[in-house]
């Protein structure tokens, strides 16, 4: 498979991410441009985003959308974050050093075999 990185700036954006999860798993990612946690994040998920379709936003120019991914998903906001969503619902999320490469791959994989 070959992953993607799309940026969400709007509600349509999180339509467009939603709806993409019911064609397989996605990752939505929520990072600060100035916070250590975030870039160390950020780093794991730029090396899984070949394998994976990823959905980022950053938090500081989008806090409208921010909350309405908490809303609409049921996560409550972190930053960073990543929610691995399959089928319009959040099936995991992670924050700080939780957000790993080989973990997000491997919740997806295991979402695309059930």
């Amino acid at each position: 498979m070959q992953g993607m990185f799309h940026t969400m700036n709007t509600p349509p954006d999180l339509d467009a991410a939603l709806a993409a999860s019911h064609e397989q798993p996605i990752v939505i990612f929520k990072h600060s441009n100035n916070c250590p946690f975030s870039a160390r994040a950020q780093e794991q998920v730029a090396n899984a985003k070949h394998d994976l379709e990823v959905y980022g936003l950053v938090v500081q120019y989008t806090k409208e959308l921010s909350a309405a991914i908490a809303e609409r998903l049921g996560v409550e906001h972190a930053s960073p974050q990543a929610i691995v969503v399959h089928e319009g619902e959040a099936a995991a999320h992670y924050w700080r050093s939780e957000i790993q490469e080989d973990t997000l791959k491997e919740k997806v994989a295991s979402l695309k075999r059930s």
